[in-house]
């Protein structure tokens, strides 16, 4: 079987063109190449993580929430429907609940420094400075990088002078 002949191929392919254009900001093309794969490929974990991006990016918190459900059930060790279902509480106002989905995260994201973050900025909501910041440094010594988004971060307002 040649590789262009191969569906899990070409779906991959046309994937990375929803990816190349949600990259590039072209959301319109984005969602018109997704709903291409779609129709044309049963829906995979790849799949279901770029649409609940997209709908991340659109700020539909509850439509991505639900994906990011589906997620979970479809890949139960995959970090990123654990990860992505509590933002999408947290914008929803749902802080409480979002902090316990990330405790039934999988182990294997319990090494990731967005998971330190992400838990660091709800507990900073949710008033636990003290926890919030020994998460935050977890994720800082994860990804430096992190150190300049949290600067940026309205959730962090109440740690603004600590890093």
């Amino acid at each position: 079987m040649s590789y262009l002949n191969d569906p899990s191929s070409n779906s991959e392919l046309r994937l990375q063109a929803v990816r190349g254009y949600y990259e590039l900001e072209m959301y319109d093309d984005a969602w018109s190449e997704l709903k291409e794969v779609e129709k044309s490929f049963p829906i995979t974990p790849s799949i279901l993580q770029m649409k609940i991006l997209m709908l991340l990016k659109e700020q539909k918190w509850n439509e991505a929430y639900v994906l990011s459900e589906e997620l979970q059930r479809m890949e139960p060790q995959n970090g990123a429907g654990f990860i992505q279902g509590a933002y999408c509480l947290h914008e929803m106002n749902r802080t409480d609940e979002a902090l316990a989905l990330l405790e039934e995260a999988p182990e294997s994201i319990r090494k990731d420094a967005i998971y330190f973050y992400n838990k660091g900025c709800y507990q900073a909501v949710i008033g636990d400075v003290d926890t919030a910041f020994d998460c935050l440094r977890k994720s800082f010594d994860l990804d430096q990088s992190l150190l300049d988004v949290a600067r940026k971060d309205p959730d962090l307002i109440a740690l603004k002078d600590s890093f």
